[in-house]
């Protein structure tokens, strides 16, 4: 976890979230256990991609995300007026 202009951030693989892709195509003859067998091998009916939820002042991110948000992190520390003039 890591707190930075207030928020707090934690890194959590399972933040993602269902896009409209699906993993398995359709099918009107497809019986329920059939379903419910590809479901289980596919991990769902449809895609999922990595995600940032805020619930306040906490977010809820995918490590894949790390990269490009502390490099924004060392951005505004470095440039963010100290006592009132820059570095």
């Amino acid at each position: 976890m890591q707190t930075f202009g207030g928020f707090k951030i934690n890194y959590v693989e399972h933040a993602l979230a269902e896009t409209t892709e699906r993993n398995f195509p359709v099918s009107k003859h497809r019986s329920k256990r059939i379903h419910k067998k590809l479901v289980k091998r596919f991990g769902g009916e449809f895609r999922k991609e990595p995600a940032i939820f805020r619930m306040g002042s906490t977010w809820i991110v995918h490590p894949s995300f790390r990269p490009q948000i502390e490099a924004r992190m060392i951005h505004e520390v470095l440039t963010t007026p100290i006592f009132g003039g820059y570095r």
